[in-house]
């Protein structure tokens, strides 16, 4: 215990340093400080597909205590399983936005995952 209270009054000798450059800002994207318009895109997109992960998530689980709870109901397990269908099937709608969108934009040259950098383009930024 003693050990543990001289540890804790010991004051930091020096200053902090990151382990590396490894996870600083790639100066892409919502970190590239563009304007709030760009940065507001930016995060709206990744945080409506977040949010989709996440009622993935929440629906199946959801349907799984559902199905577990149903105690024999044919009723109450298929709708379970209707559920559960469901919610996979909205996951895999969000995977396939994800890639069509990511291959629409490679073949159209543009960058439609970042919209900060595609606005930033279009308004005379360089890419």
């Amino acid at each position: 215990m003693n050990t543990l209270k001289l540890l804790a009054q010991n004051p930091l000798q020096g200053t902090f340093q990151g382990p590396s450059t490894l996870f600083a800002p790639s100066g892409t994207g919502a970190a590239a400080g563009g304007t709030p318009l760009e940065t507001f895109l930016s995060i709206f997109l990744g945080f409506f597909t977040i949010v989709g992960g996440l009622m993935f998530l929440l629906y199946f689980v959801f349907a799984a205590l559902a199905w577990l709870s149903a105690g024999g109901d044919k009723g109450k397990v298929e709708s379970a399983k209707t559920q559960m269908t469901n919610a996979a099937l909205g996951l895999v709608v969000i995977v396939m936005a994800q890639f069509i969108i990511g291959i629409v934009s490679n073949v159209l040259g543009l960058n439609i995952l970042n919209p900060a950098d595609a606005l930033g383009t279009l308004w005379g930024g360089t890419p």
